[in-house]
């Protein structure tokens, strides 16, 4: 398993904020799909300033989703910054 921090800029970060919330369609629906699960957060001071912790079983199916069409247009409609993606991965020194 392995644990991710990601982090990004959004257009409306309530527009967001409202994909993520539980229910048929939602964003961690969408994740589950691959076995994901995820925890959502806001900067209160930015609210456009997001970020997920993400726990990805399988890290090839999960590149290999982000890559998809089907994660391209979530984030489109989610009018997620792409370029502000960042992403750090846990690692043991």
């Amino acid at each position: 398993m392995a644990t991710l921090i990601v982090f990004h800029e959004v257009e409306d970060g309530e527009h967001w904020a409202k994909a993520w919330k539980p229910g048929p369609g939602s964003r961690h629906e969408l994740f589950a799909q691959i076995g994901v699960s995820a925890r959502t957060f806001k900067n209160p001071e930015h609210p456009n300033s997001v970020g997920l912790i993400l726990e990805v079983p399988d890290m090839e199916r999960f590149q290999a989703f982000m890559a998809s069409d089907e994660a391209r247009q979530a984030m489109e409609e989610d009018r997620l910054k792409v370029d502000t993606l960042r992403m750090l991965g846990e690692f043991t020194p």
